[in-house]
């Protein structure tokens, strides 16, 4: 039996990669249904911190990852259904 070797480039995002990089405040950027998507940070007017996720320009705010994991979405889709498209 021969193994499939997956690329760094054929990597997909998990549920646990996405948390680690939203702990670590890492921005990144994705496409998706040719649609640019992305995760900033900033804090809300009461200096609490908040993750910036949607559209590029569009993004809403979230408190927290329980929120935005089960809150956000992309299109009609929510986030937490097509992660696994997510490219790392």
């Amino acid at each position: 039996m021969s193994k499939t070797i997956l690329s760094e480039y054929d990597k997909r995002m998990t549920v646990d990669e996405l948390r680690r990089l939203i702990d670590l405040k890492k921005e990144f950027e994705f496409s998706f249904r040719d649609k640019n998507y992305n995760f900033t940070y900033d804090k809300d007017e009461d200096g609490n911190p908040v993750i910036i996720f949607g559209e590029t320009y569009l993004g809403q705010k979230y408190s927290s990852f329980g929120e935005l994991i089960n809150n956000a979405k992309l299109g009609n889709f929510f986030l937490r259904e097509v992660i696994k498209t997510i490219p790392l």
